[in-house]
C-alpha cells in the first residue's frame, strides 16, 4: 500500500511539475501581453499632449543630461545622473546622482515606463531643492519622434515633467521606411562638419528627426529627435553647441557621472 500511494504521489507531483512548465510561460506572456495593452493606451493619451515646435520662454540657459547606466549583468540595480551645463560656456553648474533599482522590465518601444518614472522623480528633486539650477531644456539618452509610434522617451518625459526635452541616440531606431540601408551610410558619408545633418522620414514620408554631425573628429552621427517642447530644428542647434566630442557634453558628462557612482558602489 505504501508503495501503491507513493508511486501516486509521485505521479501527481509530475502532473503538476509538468502543468507548471506549461503555465508558467503562459502567465508571463499574458502579462506581458495586458502590460503592452495599458503601455499604449497610455502613449495615446500623453501623445495628445505633445508639441514638436518652439514652446518655451526666454533664452536656453542651462541644458540638462540624464543617463542611466546599469550594474553589470544587472538589469535592475542601477545609477540615475543629471548633469546641467551652461549652454554657452559649457561649464557645468550643476550635477546629482543616485541609486535606483528597475520595476518595470525591458520591453523593445517601451523604453519610457521603464525610465521616465526615475527621471521625473530626479527632476522633481532638483525643482524642489535647487531650482535655480532646473534645466531650461533636456536631453536625454534615447529618442523621441523618431520612434515607431513618433513617441519615445524624449517624448513621454518631456511631456510627464512639462520640460522641454530633446531624444539624442547614438544608433538608428530601425522601423518601416526607416533602414540603415546603403542609401543611409551613403548621405551619413556626405555628412562632412559639424552642423551637417540629413532628414529620417518614417514610410509616411513624415520627417520624425535627424542624423546629424556634431563635431569635426566625429565620423558617425548622432539621431536627433524632437521630444517636447522643441522644434527639430532647435534641438540640432542645441546638440551641436553643447557637443566637444560625439555625444552631447551633458549626455556624455552624465554618462561618465553615473558610471564612476556605480565603481564607487561596488568597491563598498
Amino acid at each position: 500500500m505504501f508503495q501503491l500511494h507513493h508511486m501516486f504521489l509521485l505521479y501527481n507531483l509530475g502532473v503538476w511539475q509538468t502543468l507548471t512548465i506549461l503555465l508558467i510561460p503562459t502567465i508571463y506572456l499574458l502579462r506581458r501581453s495586458i502590460k503592452i495593452i495599458y503601455f499604449n493606451v497610455l502613449q495615446s493619451i500623453l501623445k495628445r499632449r505633445v508639441k514638436f515646435s518652439d514652446c518655451y520662454s526666454g533664452k536656453l540657459k542651462y541644458v540638462g543630461g540624464i543617463d542611466i547606466s546599469f550594474i553589470k549583468d544587472d538589469a535592475v540595480n542601477a545609477c540615475i545622473s543629471l548633469v546641467v551645463l551652461d549652454l554657452d560656456s559649457l561649464e557645468t553648474v550643476f550635477s546629482r546622482n543616485k541609486m535606483i533599482q528597475m520595476t518595470c522590465e525591458y520591453i523593445p518601444g517601451y523604453l519610457a515606463f521603464r525610465e521616465t518614472p526615475h527621471i521625473t522623480k530626479l527632476l522633481k528633486e532638483v525643482q524642489e531643492e535647487c531650482p535655480m539650477f532646473y534645466p531650461d531644456v533636456l536631453i536625454v539618452d534615447g529618442n523621441g519622434r523618431l520612434h515607431k509610434k513618433e513617441f519615445g522617451l524624449a517624448c513621454q518625459t518631456g511631456v510627464t515633467c512639462d520640460i522641454p526635452c530633446i531624444g539624442v541616440a547614438k544608433n538608428l531606431y530601425q522601423m518601416d521606411g526607416c533602414l540603415r540601408d546603403d542609401d543611409h551610410k551613403t548621405a551619413i558619408n556626405n555628412l562632412k562638419i559639424p552642423g551637417d545633418k540629413f532628414e529620417i522620414r518614417n514610410k509616411d514620408e513624415t520627417v520624425i528627426g535627424c542624423a546629424l554631425r556634431t563635431t569635426a573628429a566625429s565620423t558617425k552621427p548622432v539621431y536627433v529627435s524632437e521630444g517636447h517642447r522643441v522644434s527639430l530644428k532647435t534641438a540640432c542647434e542645441v546638440v551641436t553647441k553643447c557637443s566637444k566630442f560625439r555625444v552631447p557634453e551633458p549626455v556624455r558628462l552624465a554618462d561618465i557621472l553615473s558610471r564612476e557612482a556605480l565603481r564607487q558602489s561596488e568597491k563598498k
